[in-house]
């Protein structure tokens, strides 16, 4: 320890950490508030772990979070993480408070830290982790994240010297971190797939549409959505990277997945069948290959691993299938992927939007903008014969289901959330598929357990 103002906020941080946990309190933020209340700067004198990695970036970064960590314990490693998704300063200072002994000697093998974008710029100076790995940088939250290339030169500017960056090449964002140390850059991608465009965006939202260089219009070899692609410009030398390491094959019959690099291929389980989730367990196998794993131990790791609940679940309410999925709310993309999932999923269905956010609700004014930037029109689809919008903002996203062309009859209003089962057609569909933010994940539950309770009757 570098001081004994960093023990006492150890000290003091583990004792909040054994007390909450035995009231029966998850105790992933407040311990890091003791720390940081004894000691201001206890991310940077408290001493870290051998192998330090932090994940960042607008979606995946929970997911990809946990399958590292996962994996590094089934490889033998002891490894402290913020599990939970507690990943501004508070989280990050109780998950290094867990990674040491009382003696403040690392007591883990290695950390790994959910890093909220916003977050780096506190975060990323202190910690100083061996590997930074950035998900996607995306449209997100207006009033928080303002445009992609802010949070883009927030980090760029507060990633420290020496940080190995592991990035996606396909993302015409956040494959331009790091432009200072090119040697520590690597990059993750997937090979051209069958259903990829050349031609303009599918979605509202496209970010990058021109050279951030010289600003002439962008040419895409292909475009998977948003801007998410490989992409070169007709005029000067800007280009999407080449990824260090591809995902060449997606065998869905064998469940698995073909990553080449250095010439050789291996394979590994598919964890997921969706794309963001491919993107993501790609991620994971970079970055652990980066951080000294094999192949072997990799693919052993993964072999049992599943998406948390939390993310996307499914049970069946008679013959009907019961599906909640997390669509991040005030994120236009990340409800774009979840919506253009929902409609290529099979059979007739009943999409309920759960979706306004509830901290907003309670102590200030959600900014619904965020659903003009967001496809509505995905769920403009024969399948999807009802739509049901809860919440107090139910009927803003009926305007905007009109406006993308639902026609007036698929669409219930219902200003409480809980009532909303009561709206569900679960006779005329073959799914029900149940939309949630983050901060209303608590109701979607009780919506879906209202839902089985009536099916068993």
């Amino acid at each position: 320890m570098k001081s004994i103002r960093c023990w006492l906020a150890l000290l003091g941080s583990k004792l909040a950490y054994r007390a909450l946990r035995l009231l029966g309190r998850n105790a992933s933020h407040t311990p890091g508030r003791v720390a940081l209340a004894v000691c201001p700067d206890y991310l940077a004198q408290v001493p870290k772990p051998a192998l330090t990695i932090c994940v960042t970036g607008t979606n995946g970064k929970t997911t990809v979070t946990n399958m590292i960590a996962d994996v590094l314990m089934h490889a033998g490693y002891r490894v402290s993480t913020n599990r939970i998704g507690s990943n501004i300063v508070p989280g990050v200072a109780a998950a290094l408070t867990n990674a040491l002994g009382v003696s403040g000697r690392p007591s883990s093998d290695a950390c790994v830290l959910e890093v909220d974008e916003r977050a780096c710029r506190l975060v990323l100076p202190q910690v100083k982790p061996n590997f930074l790995v950035v998900t996607n940088l995306f449209r997100d939250s207006l009033k928080r994240n303002a445009y992609p290339d802010f949070i883009l030169e927030l980090i760029d500017k507060n990633t420290p010297p020496g940080t190995k960056l592991v990035l996606n090449a396909d993302d015409l964002c956040s494959s331009q971190l790091g432009s200072a140390e090119p040697a520590n850059r690597t990059y993750f991608g997937v090979d051209e797939l069958p259903d990829d465009s050349s031609g303009p965006s599918k979605n509202i939202v496209a970010d990058y549409s021109y050279c951030p260089v010289c600003l002439t219009k962008l040419t895409y070899r292909y475009l998977r959505h948003h801007h998410i692609g490989q992409a070169y410009c007709p005029k000067c030398d800007f280009k999407s990277p080449q990824a260090d390491f591809r995902l060449t094959t997606v065998d869905r019959d064998a469940r698995t997945i073909a990553v080449a690099q250095d010439g050789a291929s291996d394979t590994y389980p598919l964890v997921s069948d969706t794309l963001f989730n491919i993107y993501n367990e790609l991620a994971a196998i970079t970055a652990l290959h980066q951080a000294g794993l094999t192949s072997d131990q990799i693919a052993d790791g993964l072999a049992s691993w599943t998406v948390v609940d939390s993310r996307l679940n499914q049970v069946m309410l008679g013959e009907t299938r019961l599906v909640k999925a997390m669509s991040k709310g005030q994120s236009s993309v990340s409800c774009s992927q979840t919506m253009d999932f929902v409609r290529h999923q099979p059979g007739r269905k009943s999409v309920v939007l759960i979706m306004d956010d509830w901290y907003d609700r309670k102590h200030s004014v959600e900014f619904i903008g965020w659903i003009y930037d967001a496809d509505f029109e995905f769920l403009n689809d024969p399948d999807v014969v009802q739509v049901v919008a809860t919440g107090p903002r139910c009927y803003d996203h009926q305007v905007r289901l009109l406006l993308a062309g639902v026609a007036p009859q698929r669409i219930v209003c219902c200003e409480d959330e809980l009532e909303a089962w009561r709206a569900v057609d679960t006779v005329n569909t073959e799914a029900v598929f149940l939309l949630y933010d983050t901060s209303t994940m608590h109701q979607a539950d009780k919506v879906a357990e209202l839902l089985i309770a009536e099916a068993k009757r």
